[in-house]
């Protein structure tokens, strides 16, 4: 621990000086290096030697070579430590001395060993006394202050010297090689190693050692060398024994607080495992080999269960669940599992190999054991929008994953139930732990953003390879509803509010000029009617996809009502020299839409309610309470024109929209969607159908209000022409549903 006084009065000028040495020596060596390396070993390697001299002088030379590149090395790493050690201990002084200074001035006086005590104590003040009158409180904050200065010195003095001693080796007669680019990562490697030996004691760590173990991960957080290091440090096959172990022997019943260490443990190690898998490095390319080769073999720590143990994919796969992982490494990954489960009983072989374990994911929700590994991988590739489009793109993974049967292709998969108890064939009807992060992946790869993330402007362009997905989502989900799992309908919600573009140009009837109407960047899905009908009655059925969609739906419709009134020249003026003609037509036009897409997924809640598939009404409310948030972030992405400037027909420009008009019309749902009173509230009643269609024409009026158009003599007149052409919408969509679905499903608003 560096003393208070020793840290105050420190002299550093003759570490100054060392510093400047070591520099200077830094530049020597490499003068050095480069003539043994540019001349005498190539002129070694040149020569026409014979004998002894080809086989003994020629390798010394090039040890010597090499010898000289070590010792610059090790001599900039040791210039770099102490020059970073250097600014911490001129900081800390610095931090030091300001406190100190500071004290008189408060009322306070810090003695020579640094405690704190009254410049003039409370009882001998008199009645004349003026100055400062400070409390306990604000003593003991001085003194916590000074302590936290202190403990960061002496953390930069402990780490300079671990580093300095590795640098030296223990190797009399060689350099070290050791490359230290700061201080900081020599922290870093120091930690990573003290991970590393920890992880080795696997089962036999004790609770405060897998405390220790967690806070290293913490305390880096983002550290990529850090990561790197802990993962080749273990290993491929060390990282998968490891977890093994630590699963093994942490089985049944545990107090919280161990529970919750494991918890914190498997979060964070998987966070610094997808850190090190953006590593380029030889090392790490081979970690990330030798995890996916060794995914088909069983991991047996405890040999008094014979040849029962999890399979490499189920405890990687338990350490993908947090984290961004690399893109390419996800996609080889998943490429040898699903290969695996397809030449396998995989599912029942997941459970059956686990069969023994209550838990490979700690502190996990009910029937989410993390026995089946496609559940942890799939939430890997929610992290990553880029690896889980690269992923859904392949037609066979998408079939095989999401249900869809094809005449060539192999069975889609059976989907086990991850819980204690082991169920041959679970029912694929009920909730699976599975299905909600397929839903994730499936969110990530069709929007271009982490499932946990909200959209924004960034993300509202779709690719095309975004866009088959999804297309390829509402047509294979409109014919067989049974693929919207239980678990799936939120996200497939939220996929379908940021594609309300494309779904709006597939039921518009309109028979003009569709990309000006609706304009967006990137690629269209190219929906159709149909389709999007019965893709959206079974979504509306959620109470959490409902939500998604109406909201969604009005962000949009508020978006590009503001967009058309403020842009005429986009879409407007092209329609007739009569500006009210103009106006009318427009507003007719997303009016309807609006009222059609409300009244199909109105009646997906009508049906759901009258078959008792949800609790009651209020779950529909709650559900567009909690989306406040990620409503939030909706209302940013416009009408999908992405952060660069769009120009429509007439050279209107669209960028710049700021969706102030759609964020209140979204607060207004959310907030109406939480008051206690039933007066005012927003969708408060699916039982009735004319109160969802008078919501929806209540909420589109309010979209044209806050419009410019607001200011036009005409105003009520349009308002009325909203209302109308909603109501229009809203039967169409009751419509549309029982011809499109041929009366299998009846609305209970007729």
């Amino acid at each position: 621990m560096v003393a208070f006084d020793d840290l105050l009065h420190a002299r550093l000028g003759g570490m100054q000086d060392a510093v400047n040495d070591w520099t200077e020596t830094v530049k020597k060596l490499k003068t050095l290096h480069e003539k043994a390396e540019n001349g005498m070993q190539r002129k070694a390697e040149k020569a026409d030697w014979k004998g002894q001299n080809a086989g003994v002088t020629r390798s010394f030379i090039k040890k010597t070579a090499k010898e000289f590149g070590d010792a610059a090395k090790e001599a900039e790493s040791i210039r770099n430590i102490l020059r970073d050690a250097l600014a911490e201990f001129k900081a800390s002084k610095k931090k030091l001395a300001d406190i100190v200074d500071a004290a008189p001035g408060k009322g306070m006086r810090i003695g020579t060993d640094g405690s704190v005590s009254y410049l003039v104590h409370p009882d001998r003040r008199g009645k004349d006394y003026h100055g400062p009158e400070p409390k306990q409180a604000d003593l003991e904050k001085v003194s916590a202050e000074m302590k936290a200065v202190l403990d960061k010195a002496t953390e930069a003095d402990e780490v300079a010297s671990r580093a300095l001693i590795t640098l030296v080796g223990k190797d009399g007669n060689n350099f070290s090689g050791t490359d230290y680019h700061s201080l900081k990562d020599a922290k870093a490697i120091q930690d990573a190693k003290e991970f590393v030996a920890l992880s080795r004691k696997g089962a036999h760590a004790s609770p405060s050692e897998l405390a220790h173990a967690d806070q290293l991960l913490k305390e880096h957080t983002g550290d990529r060398l850090f990561a790197e290091k802990v993962a080749t440090g273990m290993g491929g096959k060390g990282t998968m024994t490891y977890w093994a172990a630590i699963v093994d022997s942490h089985q049944g019943n545990m107090p919280k607080k161990e529970l919750a260490t494991l918890k914190d443990l498997q979060k964070n190690l998987s966070l610094a495992l997808a850190e090190a898998t953006h590593s380029k490095s030889a090392q790490m390319q081979q970690w990330k080999k030798d995890v996916i080769e060794l995914g088909d073999q069983q991991f047996i720590t405890d040999r008094t269960k014979d040849t029962t143990g999890p399979f490499g994919f189920q405890i990687t796969s338990s350490l993908m669940r947090d984290g961004e992982f690399d893109r390419k490494f996800l996609n080889d990954y998943g490429d040898k599992l699903i290969s695996y489960e397809k030449n396998t009983n995989a599912p029942q072989l997941w459970s059956h190999g686990g069969q023994y374990y209550d838990a490979l994911n700690f502190g996990a929700a009910k029937n989410d054991s993390g026995k089946d590994p496609m559940t942890g991988f799939l939430e890997a590739l929610g992290h990553n929008p880029h690896a889980s489009t690269d992923f859904f793109h392949d037609k066979e993974h998408f079939n095989y994953l999401t249900g869809v049967e094809t005449k060539k292709g192999p069975e889609p998969r059976i989907w086990p139930q991850d819980s204690a108890s082991f169920v041959p064939s679970p029912d694929q009807k009920q909730e699976l732990p599975g299905f909600a992060s397929l839903g994730h992946a499936l969110e990530a790869a069709t929007t271009g953003h982490n499932y946990e993330d909200g959209p924004s402007a960034a993300t509202s362009v779709h690719s095309e390879e975004q866009a088959d997905i999804m297309k390829r989502l509402v047509t294979n989900m409109s014919k067989h509803p049974d693929l919207v799992r239980e678990g799936m309908a939120e996200s497939l919600g939220k996929i379908s509010a940021e594609y309300m573009s494309d779904i709006h140009r597939a039921i518009d009837p309109h028979q003009g000029d569709i990309d000006a109407l609706f304009p967006h960047k990137g690629a269209d899905a190219a929906l159709q009617e149909h389709d999007v009908t019965r893709f959206l009655h079974t979504i509306g059925q959620d109470p959490d996809g409902y939500a998604a969609v109406n909201l969604g739906q009005h962000q949009y419709t508020a978006g590009i009502l503001e967009y058309h009134m403020k842009h005429p020249d986009a879409y407007v003026n092209t329609l007739s020299p009569d500006h009210h003609e103009a106006l009318t037509q427009t507003i007719k036009s997303i009016g309807s839409d609006a009222g059609e897409i409300e009244g199909i997924i109105g009646s997906g809640r009508d049906y759901a309610l009258e078959h008792k598939l949800v609790e009651g009404d209020g779950s529909y409310n709650k559900a567009l309470g909690k989306a406040g948030t990620w409503a939030g972030s909706l209302a940013g992405i416009g009408i999908g024109l992405g952060t660069s400037a769009f120009s429509g027909p007439g050279g209107a420009i669209a960028s710049g929209l700021t969706g102030t008009a759609s964020g209140e019309i979204i607060n207004g749902i959310v907030q109406g969607a939480n008051r206690d009173r039933l007066d005012g509230q927003i969708y408060r009643d699916g039982r009735h159908w004319e109160v969802l269609k008078e919501d929806t024409a209540q909420t589109t009026r309010e979209s044209l209000a806050a419009t410019p158009l607001r200011h036009d003599p005409s105003f009520g007149l349009y308002k009325e022409i909203s209302d109308s052409a909603v109501d229009e919408g809203f039967r169409a969509g009751q419509s549309n549903v029982q011809k499109y679905l041929k009366g299998e499903v009846q609305s209970g608003g007729q």
